[in-house]
């Protein structure tokens, strides 16, 4: 799949006819069911509910515009994030074809002040400061030949990982991703690692992703132990001077995608509902994972897209297409790009895992599930997980949630030491001994739910109790 911006179009155009003329395949057929037992019990029970009430056999039904699903990408349909994974692969094998002089410049693009002191959790260094220096260790390791769009140095990987020019490189790029989130926000961290595929064109981004995809699910078959956080050091500055000094991070090793999460999208597929992707990583990224993972049933994609110039990509967002797809980006993508294919219908179902996905979960009056994947949050997510909590204990499923005027929100569990759901709504943290299902701000929530409080005025005191967003559109409002 590939969707620039002309293809994006096209793709659209596709998409009308094929609920044109596709709407006989939906008239018949059983109701695809979740049997999975790695499905925590409500979630399975309210979803297969959702099938029953919205698909294909439902009464109402609408083959010509039907029901659709928004997914999250990275940590909902993935277990670990897809985007850095590819990162990290391309660091490890220097799929770079940016120039050494502009290495720099992509680094610092879209930060307000590179001279900021970003403080003692950042050692008080700047971004301007870190940013040298790996430039400089970039330009070493061009200058030796080893940096390529495509896999024609690979040979040479071996001399480059243990070369000190490259922990300099790879260390503070990734402390520059870290650090940028952190201290400034999403909206200039997520789309600024993007800036690193200056010059390649989307079949090489592609290419790249693809391999990245099919290597790390490779591992997760063949040995779930690997699932762990790796340590990258930049080398010591008494015999490798820098600004910035030695530095060292920390990121999840691998990624994959659970056969649940594949059962769903083909159960979706199957009862006539649509699937979308809604990501904050790139989008030839996202794209590839649908070969490389065999995704069933998606529909199309949208997700975090850099303008070309001469055929190749530039370090800048293609806000002409729509914006930046995380928070509210991604209400209002949903608004441009997927709404209008629907009649200005919203998503009958949304799936997410952290902050970046509340607004779209929570803002359209047709939704009627959502699937938390649990990650022990404590911002707005973490304030849904308590309301899927408070509906369980309540014994509340999709018909009664309906007649209440509310959300029935859905929450599923995982072990990330091993890559896969279990039948439970606690998660096992990476590096973590003991499973947990909420915070204990959380806790509180559900408490205060308990006392009285409705799931509605609850979420819309969402910016008081969290903090998490400055504002928020309300409750099923669109």
């Amino acid at each position: 799949m590939r969707f620039s911006k002309k293809s994006v179009r096209a793709f659209v155009v596709a998409m009308i006819f094929a609920m044109i003329f596709s709407s006989a395949a939906f008239a018949a057929g059983k109701t695809a069911y979740l049997t999975s037992k790695n499905w925590e019990p409500n979630v399975k029970k309210v979803i297969n509910q959702m099938f029953d009430m919205y698909g294909k056999n439902s009464k109402g039904y609408d083959p010509n515009c039907k029901p659709y699903a928004v997914f999250d990408f990275d940590n909902t349909v993935s277990i670990n994030d897809v985007g850095q994974e590819t990162y990290f692969y391309m660091f490890e094998r220097l799929r770079f074809a940016a120039k050494p002089e502009r290495m720099y410049t992509l680094l610092t693009t879209g930060i307000p002040d590179v001279n900021m002191d970003l403080g003692e959790k950042w050692g008080h260094l700047t971004v301007a400061k870190v940013a040298r220096d790996a430039a400089k260790a970039y330009k070493k390791l061009y200058d030796k030949g080893y940096v390529a769009p495509d896999n024609s140095k690979e040979s040479k990987m071996k001399e480059w990982i243990d070369s000190d020019d490259w922990k300099e490189f790879a260390t503070k790029v990734w402390w520059l991703h870290d650090a940028i989130v952190s201290s400034y926000s999403t909206a200039i961290g997520y789309p600024w690692t993007s800036y690193l595929f200056e010059g390649m064109t989307r079949a090489q981004v592609q290419q790249l992703a693809l391999e990245s995809h099919k290597l790390s699910h490779e591992r997760q078959l063949k040995d779930p132990t690997q699932w762990k956080k790796i340590k990258w050091q930049s080398p010591d500055s008494k015999k490798y001077p820098s600004e910035a000094g030695q530095l060292t991070i920390k990121h999840n090793n691998s990624v994959t995608v659970t056969p649940e999460m594949q059962e769903l999208l083909v159960c979706l597929e199957e009862n006539g509902i649509d699937v979308w992707f809604c990501s904050a990583s790139y989008l030839d990224v996202i794209c590839a994972t649908v070969p490389a993972w065999n995704l069933k049933g998606v529909d199309g994609i949208t997700a975090m897209t850099n303008k070309e110039k001469g055929g190749v990509l530039t370090n800048e967002y293609d806000y002409d297409l729509h914006p930046q797809t995380e928070g509210p980006g991604k209400v209002a993508t949903v608004d441009k790009i997927i709404r209008p294919l629907y009649k200005g219908r919203g998503p009958i179902f949304g799936a997410g895992d952290s902050q970046g996905d509340f607004n779209f979960q929570t803002e359209y009056k047709d939704t009627a599930v959502v699937l938390v994947v649990n990650r022990v949050r404590k911002d707005d997510e973490g304030l849904l997980a308590s309301v899927a909590m408070y509906q369980n204990k309540k014994g509340i499923d999709l018909p009664a949630a309906k007649k209440q005027g509310d959300i029935r929100v859905v929450l599923q569990g995982r072990n990330e030491n091993g890559g896969w759901f279990w039948p439970t709504t606690a998660t096992m943290s990476v590096g973590k001994t003991e499973p947990a299902t909420l915070t204990s701000k959380a806790q509180g929530w559900l408490e205060t739910m308990e006392k009285g409080t409705s799931v509605k005025d609850m979420i819309n005191n969402c910016v008081a109790l969290t903090g998490s967003q400055k504002k928020y559109d309300g409750y099923k409002t669109k």
